[in-house]
């Protein structure tokens, strides 16, 4: 009998946020949005940022590296908030 590899690899837990703590409004892909207020899974901003969204962020001033990303990605005609 052969013996067989049993290591086990683990992947890092995000560290995640309510997305309150910088006072930014991030830009993320609709699909993730919805993903994130329906699920409840953590999801990831044009930034790189990782949170788990819970509220409405209107009127707090926008990431300027999540804007400047989906100006980027504009070009490429991608559905983005």
């Amino acid at each position: 009998m052969t013996e067989r590899d049993t290591t086990i690899l683990r992947r890092p837990k995000p560290q995640t946020s309510d997305g309150d703590g910088d006072g930014m409004a991030h830009i993320v892909t609709k699909d993730d949005q919805m993903k994130g207020y329906v699920t409840g899974e953590p999801i990831r901003a044009l930034c790189g940022k990782v949170w788990v969204p819970s509220r409405d962020f209107q009127g707090l001033p926008v990431c300027q590296v999540c804007e400047s990303e989906r100006d980027r990605r504009r070009s490429g005609r991608r559905n983005l908030n």
